[in-house]
């Protein structure tokens, strides 16, 4: 009966005590390697430590644990190690590091036995006689600091201060083997040295540690290779361009965001390809790379983001009709005369603006004739475009540009739901203390471009001095941007309107005709997360209600088993409440942020798979409709787009069923194409302006003027730009019937002579 009522007392002090390192205070004389791994939430399972294909992230996660058990304080902040880390990519060289420790956790055993009792104070205390309260355990890890490398010949370097050794153990080699040799090569401390890995992609590099009393371990760590080998110098606009080299490029006007001490130029990367005609710069399209965290889209990656169709590029067809791709990139770089990194991808909109302001500058000094430029911009690539060029209106200075074409960009604010910014946030940053969550905390939500575009962004819903715990007040459950990041962007971006001097049109992703995605209030996730047979996390999430009602968003309950009991040791939550006059953010017409996508980018760490696996929904609200169209008429985001709808655009191309975000489709490759060859081939030739084609076509071509058109070309191209049909000096007057036979689908017709042109679609069903 003393025993029972010994652990039901443990039981009901520990639901108080369990993660706090005060409870274990009493235990540290009793364990002889300092480090009690029940202190934290072993999300790494250190007990069960993984030897083959170490990343990053699983060394600093371990590393985390081990470093917040330590009752010695023997090792430094996870923070020191991605100080480390950043330097390393500054220098160009990856550091790596090892770990070698030995920790206590407290057996099954022993609390079965009784032998551990809760004291007056809330302390576990071990029995007088008590002996093995004790599993002890030990992490022997080695890896690099980086995760992945720009160039297939990587420097590393192994500083004796990133060796960490909390026990008596005394290495006496480290060996390493790669590109399936047998070999081991032996490595110095202090000494960088290089290796040449034979591809790109993830590379494993074996590791042999040997200790002075004749053990050794094996294990492997991993890292992705690129190659980015062509990158040039920086140039100005002096220096006339290479086509098909990716280059560097500098901003020439600075930016200072909030919170920052000075202002600074923009770095960015980008590549002309040259038209398939005549090889000449003469007709320049501007592609502007969007939201992007950790570089994960390069030059060559946003090329093949124009596929559509079944083998089909945008920006291959454009090039069959002379016209000339600038990508622009905005790569991870290092700050000039610092070891700063920015992630370019997700920095203020303003500084990659000016970046953009430059490339329009140097590419129009080098452009040959008087084609005036196009510019898109898929996602947030449309603000930095918009801001970009009516900064050079308001600056007297040339952007020499015809057609901006804003794709699924939030004029007026993007989404994450709520209840995911507080889950993934309290998991990086709470108790948890999850290093692989971290990055996508930083990058996703915590960047300056994501404070600059949420709606709601969790850092408005924070209690006072606290990181990761919400507001509980009604008043506080409303959407609320970042503090000092949203109201202030979102004002200058509506003070300086739309460019003026061009014709803006845009494509959305999100429905027009207030089709959701999934229903306020969508239960999106309901599990048990079983980090361990004793430890386990449960996790609930839903989206946003609907219009004036208030509901639980998020919530995360960590759980640890003391033999008949799972007890809850901390537990967070978070309320949402939707505006009166609209439903919530995450389930409203707009363009959808793909979670299968968002799962491949965030790696292959087992925690944040099996999150991914398990949610009941597949995507979420990212680029509301109403935010992509800029309507100004309403603040109900899901009102159906209509005639009575208020847009800066002239133009769209809108669907009828809600689609995943910057998803190009016959429909919308088609309005880009015609916005583009149309706006070109401008005519006031009556002739022209009056000219229309019988669609859908069957078995011939009917071309209908009410005037003569003289000395016709007609050219007739699929969406490939592959040429069907080509004749010349032809005279239209009335109705003109080609016979041609066509398969399905959609093609571009182009009638022209020396007066003027114009380009009309035409579908054979």
């Amino acid at each position: 009966m003393k025993t029972k009522i010994t652990l039901l007392l443990f039981v009901l002090y520990s639901i108080f005590t369990f993660g706090q390192d005060k409870s274990y205070d009493l235990l540290k004389n009793k364990s002889e390697t300092k480090i009690i791994y029940d202190k934290v939430f072993g999300i790494s399972n250190a007990t069960e430590l993984k030897k083959v294909g170490i990343t990053s992230t699983y060394f600093f996660q371990v590393y985390h644990e081990m470093q917040r058990a330590d009752f010695l304080n023997r090792l430094p902040k996870l923070e020191t190690l991605k100080e480390v880390a950043n330097l390393g990519f500054a220098q160009n060289q990856v550091p790596l590091s090892i770990l070698i420790a030995d920790f206590d956790k407290i057996s099954q055993k022993s609390l079965t036995n009784g032998d551990l009792v809760l004291n007056a104070n809330q302390q576990f205390e071990a029995k007088q006689n008590a002996n093995a309260i004790f599993d002890t355990h030990s992490v022997n890890l080695m890896s690099a600091l980086l995760s992945k490398s720009n160039s297939k010949a990587v420097s590393f370097i192994l500083k004796d201060e990133l060796i960490f050794n909390t026990t008596s153990r005394k290495i006496k080699s480290i060996g390493l083997q790669y590109n399936g040799h047998n070999d081991w090569k032996t490595i110095q401390s202090n000494i960088p040295f290089q290796i040449n890995f034979n591809q790109i992609g993830k590379q494993t590099v074996s590791c042999k540690i040997q200790f002075t009393d004749g053990k050794s371990i094996i294990q492997s760590f991993d890292i992705e290779v690129f190659d980015k080998k062509n990158l040039v110098a920086n140039r100005n606009s002096s220096t006339a361009f290479s086509p098909n080299i990716v280059s560097e490029i500098t901003a020439t006007i600075p930016y200072q965001g909030y919170g920052e001490s000075q202002s600074f130029f923009g770095q960015g990367e980008y590549e002309v390809f040259l038209d398939t005609v005549d090889g000449i710069l003469d007709k320049p399209i501007f592609l502007v790379d969007g939201f992007d965290p950790g570089d994960t889209r390069d030059i060559a990656t946003l090329y093949s983001s124009l596929n559509y169709g079944s083998n089909q590029n945008l920006a291959d067809y454009l090039r069959t009709e002379g016209y000339d791709i600038v990508l622009l990139n905005f790569p991870t770089y290092t700050r000039t005369n610092t070891a700063t990194v920015v992630d370019g991808g997700v920095d203020f909109i303003q500084r990659n603006a000016f970046i953009l302001v430059e490339l329009i500058n140097q590419i129009n000094a080098q452009k040959v004739g008087n084609q005036k430029n196009v510019v898109i911009g898929p996602s947030m690539g449309g603000l930095i475009s918009r801001y970009a060029l009516r900064y050079m209106e308001m600056n007297n200075l040339n952007h020499d540009t015809r057609l901006y074409i804003s794709f699924d960009s939030p004029h007026q604010g993007a989404n994450v739901p709520i209840g995911f910014q507080h889950l993934f946030n309290y998991m990086a940053y709470g108790p948890l203390g999850i290093a692989a969550v971290q990055p996508v905390v930083d990058g996703l939500i915590k960047s300056p471009a994501a404070r600059q575009m949420l709606i709601d962004h969790f850092e408005g819903h924070l209690q006072p001095n606290s990181a990761f715990e919400f507001n509980t007040a009604s008043a506080s459950l409303v959407p609320t941007g970042a503090p000092n990041f949203r109201t202030a962007f979102q004002n200058e971006l509506n003070t300086m309107g739309f460019p003026t001097t061009v014709r803006n049109v845009t494509i959305s992703n999100g429905a027009s005709n207030g089709a959701m995605n999934y229903t306020p209030n969508f239960e999106v996730m309901n599990y048990t997360f079983n980090v361990s047979s004793t430890q386990r996390a449960i996790l609930n999430l839903r989206f946003t209600p609907a219009a004036n009602q208030t509901n639980q968003v998020s919530r995360l309950q960590g759980q640890q088993y003391l033999v008949f009991f799972w007890f809850t040791g901390f537990e967070s939550l978070a309320n949402s409440k939707a505006p009166t006059f609209t439903d919530g953010l995450d389930s409203a017409p707009g363009g959808r942020f793909d979670m299968t996508g968002f799962e491949e980018g965030l790696g292959t760490d087992p925690l944040l798979t099996e999150f991914f696996n398990n949610l009941n929904a597949d995507y979420f609200t990212f680029i509301p409709t109403w935010s992509s169209m800029a309507i100004s008429s309403t603040n109900n985001l899901y009102s159906p787009v209509d005639s009575n709808s208020v847009t800066p655009f002239v133009a769209s191309s809108i669907p009828t069923v809600n689609e995943n975000h910057v998803t190009l489709n016959e429909n919308n490759v088609t309005f880009a194409i015609n916005e583009i060859l149309n706006g070109e081939l401008a005519t006031n030739e009556i002739a022209f302006e009056s000219l229309w084609i019988k669609n859908p076509v069957v078995n011939s071509i009917e071309i209908n003027t009410s005037y003569a058109i003289e000395n016709a070309n007609i050219k007739v191209v699929d969406l490939l730009g592959k040429t069907i049909y080509n004749t010349k000096h032809n005279i239209i007057n009335g109705v003109l019937e080609i016979p041609i036979s066509l398969n399905k689908g959609v093609y571009l017709i182009t009638i022209s002579n020396e007066k003027g042109s114009i380009t009309k679609k035409i579908i054979k069903s």
